[in-house]
């Protein structure tokens, strides 16, 4: 259920349903009290009383929400609707409005809007950008919604769950701003390390992990009653060159690797689809019938309409291409004047056949969504829900504030420690905190820059400020130094028990990182340190980065751009009121040659293929994929095929066992290997990875002692690999390896799949 919302003006007075059925008897008594009164008995027109106006949306949602139609019941209606669109309606439900040349909407709009046509019941489109959640564009609203851990962060928690919730939270949130089409999950899978948008990437450099998360991300957006989009369709994997580019993949490539997590999507049953800047195989992304019509719609069945990214339309052919509705559309420009690609005029030149497809594709995913059922408010009367504060809403009865901070903490990776963690008195007595990202009041790594930004409001704390205060409580004292440089790390030698050193990288939409270093003033500054006192490096990071010091420092923890509640995040982990759970969704390289890398040409050649990150033999990891360590150790024993009541095509159990001292999670972690990989030839078996990941399971905390079976069930497809001539062939010799990370194998075991 959608939690009442009100404006800030109202939220202390209507934050809870009782209060809320009050004032709907209040309104109803002035309805009743303005009808009796009034000339001619009339209904005052509720759209001149605008607190009124929000009182009864946010009143409407209220209303429990009736079952959604299905996809066939929503294309049939899509289909009558079409059939009495006006040929001005029909063309202003293929392309955007009220987005002007600096980049913002208009006052009271949306990043993308479409009209509502009120005659026909079909309601405005409000779409928003939501990179870590709802991205204020309203003047004076920055820190008016939550700034919720990026995408690559939520990828390091493996937790389907959680996602799942976080999700949820920023549906909510969209839904108070009056907004009802989300413009995510991004979900491309890394490519380069250094790509400028891998932080707002969910899958991470894994397709299966980007399955299940995009799905779990997909349906918690969804149940709140707003609309996914699932982007960037296809091969969006670098920022330079982005708008011209030309991915050159192979079919093979494509299908096990960068599609999974748009499969994933449409698995969950997501509206909507945006498709890339690039092109692919020499045609546009959004210009391309293969990519579009054969492989989303064909082979993936995707059922949902396809916008196009801000500005990525080229010429009206891309409506019978497969794409089906321009973003930002119209463009306000000086003088009044206006741009589109799809005019009036280009518009009526394309086949109205078409052009009515494009439309029931639009308005399918509308009416499955049941978007129609609850309209909420229409531009430009939608100010009171924009500049409404949604930082202290509810979902699912959680807090906000308190998902965010739980999503941060879960997302730590610890990628080292020498016993050093978790903090406490009997270890450490005077804690010294270094590093400019420990006392940047502007937050700067915390949320990554572009279309994407999200201001973390005013109850984000510095990591040095988290760490103060919870390290109060243990009366051990932190020492705040005179600078941040190697000399003032030095002359802490002898003075303190330990150094905290906190490093930040921050990345953008439009560019590549430039490096994966951290930088020589931060390499310099953790090695003084290391040299002086037991050091622990807290790494705020968008991505993988070099790591040449990790020998001789004594712990590592990262987090990748965490959010409103990192600093928070960082003190409940040092000090184990959060035990570790975090695993990298990505490998940590060991040298910049350990990595893809950016291609600079128009050109980019994926001739790599499937070789990359922990699937290439060639690449060495400091910290491998899947790896994370907890405050405990595990065991695994016990590995085999179950046949008895398997219902899938292979089912592999195996024990977990906390052998430590204290209570932990693990992820088993399952990758298949295909000895004698057939489907294709010699350079077609040699282009298989060695192992890949179909699998993985979080276990319950487990306390010292306790054990859990782990079960896997894998699907028929899983024991598949693609061959352009004879499509998705079944391998018949299977080795499945259980374990802790893509290096860290436990367990073995042939497989056979059930017939």
């Amino acid at each position: 259920m959608w939690p009442f919302r009100a404006s800030e003006l109202y939220a202390k007075r209507f934050s809870y349903l009782a209060s809320a059925l009050l004032m709907a008897w209040r309104v109803l008594g002035l309805l009743l009290i303005c009808s009796s009164l009034g000339e001619r008995n009339q209904t005052p027109n509720l759209q001149d009383i605008p607190h009124l106006q929000l009182v009864q949306r946010q009143l409407i949602l209220l209303k429990s929400t009736p079952k959604n139609r299905t996809w066939d019941e929503a294309k049939q209606k899509a289909a009558e609707v079409v059939a009495q669109l006006t040929v001005p309606e029909l063309n202003d439900l293929l392309r955007g409005s009220h987005f002007a040349m600096s980049g913002s909407p208009d006052v009271g709009y949306y990043v993308g809007n479409i009209a509502s046509i009120p005659r026909l019941q079909i309601p405005a489109l409000k779409m928003q950008d939501a990179a870590q959640g709802f991205r204020p564009t309203e003047p004076n609203t920055g820190g008016t919604t939550t700034a919720y851990p990026c995408m690559l962060a939520l990828a390091s928690t493996w937790d389907e769950d959680l996602v799942n919730l976080v999700a949820a939270a920023i549906g909510t949130e969209f839904k108070g701003k009056g907004a009802n089409v989300i413009l995510g999950p991004s979900v491309n899978v890394h490519r380069v390390a250094a790509g400028g948008r891998n932080f707002e990437y969910l899958s991470g450099e894994d397709p299966h992990l980007g399955f299940r998360l995009t799905a779990a991300y997909v349906k918690g957006v969804q149940e709140q009653g707003v609309m996914a989009v699932a982007k960037h369709f296809a091969f969006n994997e670098q920022e330079t060159h982005r708008m011209t580019m030309d991915a050159k993949a192979s079919e093979r490539t494509a299908m096990e690797l960068y599609f999974a997590p748009f499969r994933g999507a449409v698995s969950a049953g997501v509206g909507s689809f945006m498709c890339a800047y690039n092109k692919v195989n020499g045609t546009y992304s959004c210009q391309n019938a293969e990519l579009l019509k054969k492989d989303l719609r064909g082979l993936m069945d995707f059922q949902g309409f396809v916008m196009s990214d801000w500005l990525a339309t080229h010429t009206p052919d891309a409506l019978a291409a497969g794409m089906d509705q321009e973003q930002p559309g119209i463009i306000q420009l000086p003088l009044g004047a206006k741009s589109a690609v799809l005019t009036d005029k280009e518009l009526n030149k394309v086949d109205k056949h078409i052009r009515e497809a494009a439309a029931s594709h639009v308005l399918t995913a509308v009416y499955r969504m049941g978007l129609d059922r609850e309209p909420g408010c229409t531009p430009p009367n939608c100010t009171q829900e924009l500049v409404s504060d949604q930082t202290k809403a509810t979902t699912r009865g959680q807090r906000h504030e308190e998902i965010a901070f739980h999503a941060a903490a879960s997302s730590v990776v610890l990628m080292k420690n020498n016993g050093l963690l978790p903090l406490t008195k009997d270890k450490v007595r005077r804690i010294a905190v270094l590093g400019e990202a420990a006392v940047d009041e502007t937050h700067r790594t915390y949320v990554g820059k572009g279309s994407g930004y999200v201001q973390p409001d005013s109850s984000a704390k510095t990591p040095l400020a988290a760490i103060e205060e919870r390290a109060a409580k243990e009366n051990i004292e932190i020492i705040r130094p005179d600078s941040h440089t190697p000399e003032e790390a030095k002359s802490l030698g002898g003075t303190v028990d330990a150094i905290i050193v906190v490093v930040g990288v921050d990345a953008s939409e439009g560019s590549d990182r430039t490096s994966l270093d951290l930088g020589h003033k931060s390499d310099h500054l953790v090695k003084a340190a290391a040299s002086k006192a037991p050091t622990i490096v807290l790494l705020q990071i968008p991505g993988a980065v070099l790591m040449p010091w990790k020998g001789e420092v004594g712990a590592i923890a990262g987090i990748f751009m965490g959010g409103v509640a990192t600093g928070a995040a960082w003190a409940s982990v040092l000090f184990g009121d959060k035990l570790p759970t975090g695993r990298l969704p990505l490998m940590m390289p060991e040298t910049i040659n350990d990595t893809i890398q950016i291609g600079e040409n128009r050109e980019v050649d994926y001739s790599e293929g499937l070789l990359t990150s922990y699937r290439s033999p060639s690449f060495k990891a400091a910290f491998p994929f899947g790896h994370g360590l907890t405050y405990t150790t595990f065991e695994f024993s016990g590995a085999q095929q179950t046949r008895e009541g398997c219902q899938a095509a292979a089912c592999v159990e195996v024990t977990v066992t906390n052998s430590g001292k204290t209570a932990g999670e693990e992820v088993v972690q399952a990758y298949l290997h295909f000895p004698e990989p057939s489907g294709g030839d010699e350079k077609w078996v040699k282009s298989t990875p060695a192992k890949v990941l179909k699998g993985f399971h979080r276990t319950q905390e487990l306390k010292p002692g306790q054990t859990e079976t782990v079960l896997f069930n894998f699907a028929p497809e899983d024991f598949t690999l693609f061959s352009s001539e004879r499509g998705w062939v079944e391998q018949s010799k299977v080795t499945v390896h259980l374990g802790a990370s893509s290096e860290d194998i436990r367990q073995s075991l042939p497989v056979e799949p059930l017939s």
